[in-house]
């Protein structure tokens, strides 16, 4: 077969690289059917291996290896990440959308590539998604990482994998016949494709025949999405668990108002940190009001007698068994042009005696109002 190769490079004027071949799959150089044998390409020798990298895709002796694709592409991904990080690509640098938005666009490729031709095993997802949390804990600075990936629209690496498979199933319907998994499709009883992608649970739920406008597929894409994690909501909600999650809007398309709402670097740190249950999670310890020995909680902070009582009353009334304040977040419009709340400003007062009582040693000036505007207007005085 090399010789064959060589004599088809000779007649069309082409070479081949001996450098950058290998031989998979080849007997041992000590077995008895090649003992003293060599492979060779132009009289070059071809070395014998047990994994081989074509195009970034590792191969081994049963084809394409997806452990070794994950083994050696998220350690490069995280280098990035670190050093990203180290010029303020954290919540402490740059907005936690940015962050989110700079993460999907130049480390998730990393560690996808070659996941959609993949057949991942469900250690492997396990895997791939602990490897994500990692990576987003980087930037936001803590491992509870559920709250945060769900209001900046970062899916789970389940779904990612699912989601990439489903769009290389889908863009095989418009390759040419003559191209090489069309071939390998129509003249091998099992593929990759017909046997392994195609069994893809996000590509199986699409209608047949099979949508051909973009816009359609990528709406059934995310109602796909938003239905799975409906069902875990409810499922959680009956289990108690994951109560910060559960107080987030449901939506997983759209990022949370409080990260891109025009407001004041204080204040939407106060509502992520609120979000992020960052104000009571962080420590259990005594909040510093006359109630002697009472934890800090989000239960006790809608009661605390050291919090203005009256501010909660302009907030809207929520249903039971629901935060208030998570109610009022909640309730929050999706647009600025909208215009805030009328409880806009009693809300940021309220997160500020928050702030003051998880922080009882410094000394928090309170902000001013930023009256029946999104943010306190600027007032420059002249000399």
């Amino acid at each position: 077969m090399l010789d064959l190769a060589a004599t088809h490079s000779h007649l069309l004027g082409y070479r081949w690289n001996p450098a950058k071949s290998a031989v998979l799959n080849a007997p041992s150089t000590t077995s008895s059917s090649s003992l003293g044998f060599e492979f060779t390409l132009y009289g070059v020798n071809i070395p014998r291996v047990e994994e081989f990298s074509y195009l970034g895709v590792p191969f081994r002796k049963k084809g394409l290896s997806s452990g070794a694709i994950l083994a050696n592409r998220l350690g490069g991904a995280i280098k990035t990440m670190a050093l990203l990080t180290s010029i303020g690509v954290h919540r402490n640098g740059f907005s936690l959308l940015l962050c989110a938005r700079i993460y999907k666009t130049f480390i998730r490729p990393k560690f996808e590539y070659g996941l959609a031709i993949s057949r991942l095993t469900a250690p492997e997802v396990l895997k791939l998604e602990r490897a994500q949390n990692k990576l987003v804990g980087m930037f936001l600075g803590s491992n509870h990482t559920k709250v945060a990936k769900h209001i900046t629209c970062i899916p789970a690496m389940s779904h990612r994998y699912n989601l990439l498979v489903s769009k290389y199933v889908l863009r095989t319907r418009y390759l040419p016949d003559d191209s090489l998994v069309i071939l390998l499709r129509d003249s091998l009883k099992y593929t990759r494709l017909t046997e392994g992608l195609k069994q893809n649970k996000l590509y199986l739920s699409l209608p047949d025949p099979k949508p051909e406008s973009p816009t359609i597929i990528k709406q059934l894409f995310q109602a796909y999405y938003q239905n799975l994690c409906d069902q875990e909501r409810l499922k959680t909600a009956r289990t108690g668990k994951d109560v910060l999650l559960r107080a987030c809007r449901p939506s997983t398309s759209a990022p949370d108002p409080v990260l891109y709402l025009p407001m004041t670097t204080v204040a939407r740190s106060r509502l992520v940190r609120w979000r992020l249950g960052r104000f009571t999670a962080m420590a259990r310890e005594e909040c510093p009001c006359q109630d002697f020995g009472v934890l800090l909680s989000r239960a006790h902070l809608l009661e605390c007698r050291a919090v203005d009582a009256s501010l909660f009353d302009s907030l809207p009334a929520a249903p039971p068994g629901i935060n208030r304040i998570d109610h009022a977040i909640n309730s929050l419009p999706t647009k600025a042009i909208q215009g805030p709340p009328p409880f806009w400003s009693d809300l940021l007062s309220l997160l500020w005696y928050f702030d003051t009582l998880c922080h009882p040693s410094k000394i928090i000036p309170e902000d001013p109002s930023p009256g029946s505007s999104w943010s306190p207007t600027r007032v420059e005085s002249v000399a």
